[in-house]
């Protein structure tokens, strides 16, 4: 589990997530097939951009492709560990274990 004290703030994990979304954007298949997986519209992405659990479901996206988290972490001078501490801290639950293996 990620220590509290390794995450970034809430507005850091936003902005990171946020830079997701305009590197999907920039890419039409990469963004159909967000879009299809979550179900969303392109219309429905003005009412849903702010809210925390897009904006994690957004880096679980990225994170399910080991190659389009490097590219992303790389366009963005980033290590792709931030993907992974920005997404638990807009979705703690996301690192929430029960206990059992």
């Amino acid at each position: 589990m990620i220590a509290n004290r390794s995450l970034p703030s809430f507005e850091e994990a936003e902005s990171l997530a946020i830079k997701a979304l305009g590197f999907l954007s920039s890419d039409a298949e990469l963004m159909g097939r967000f879009l299809a997986l979550s179900g969303l519209d392109p219309s429905d992405l003005r009412q849903v951009a702010a809210e925390p659990s897009f904006l994690a479901a957004i880096l679980d996206f990225l994170l399910a492709d080991d190659a389009l988290v490097l590219a992303f972490a790389s366009n963005n001078a980033i290590a792709p560990e931030a993907v992974v501490t920005a997404k638990a801290r807009l979705d703690p639950m996301s690192m929430a274990t029960t206990g059992s293996f």
